[in-house]
C-alpha cells in the first residue's frame, strides 16, 4: 500500500495524522518543502499526498507542478490540506481531488484517505 505523505511544515501534524489514520495501517511520511518532498517521493511508494497551502517561503499551490513532475507522484491524487478554505475552488481546479479544512475530524481525514489512497 502507497504510503501518505504530508507536505506540511508544522512537525505536530505528522504526529496527529499518523495517529488518525494508525487504525488504516498506513505509513505516513513527512516533508515541510518541495526539496524535502521530492526527496521522500524518491525514497518512497507514495499512494497520496495531502498538501499544505501555507509552506514558510513556500505556496503549496505554487509548487504543486514541480511536485506532479515528479515522476513518483505524476499519477498520485493530491489532497488540500489547509486552513484557508478561501482557497477551495483554486485547489479543485488545479486538480486536487479533495479538499480538507484544518482543524479537522479524523473521521473525515480517514474517509478521504481510504477513498483516495492509491494501493
Amino acid at each position: 500500500m502507497g504510503a501518505v505523505l504530508i507536505i506540511d511544515d508544522e512537525p505536530g501534524i505528522a504526529e496527529l495524522v499518523t495517529w488518525c489514520l494508525d487504525p488504516l495501517g498506513v505509513k505516513v511520511v513527512l516533508a515541510s518543502c518541495l526539496n524535502d518532498a521530492l526527496e521522500v517521493a524518491r525514497g518512497n511508494d507514495i499512494g497520496l499526498v495531502l498538501l499544505d497551502f501555507n509552506l514558510g517561503e513556500e505556496d503549496g499551490m505554487a509548487i504543486l507542478p514541480e511536485l506532479r513532475a515528479e515522476p513518483g507522484l505524476a499519477n498520485v491524487p493530491f489532497v488540500a490540506f489547509t486552513a484557508y478554505d478561501t482557497r477551495r475552488n483554486e485547489a479543485l481546479e488545479n486538480g486536487m481531488v479533495s479538499f480538507i479544512r484544518r482543524p479537522f475530524a479524523s473521521g473525515d481525514l480517514r474517509a478521504t484517505v481510504e477513498l483516495h489512497l492509491v494501493r
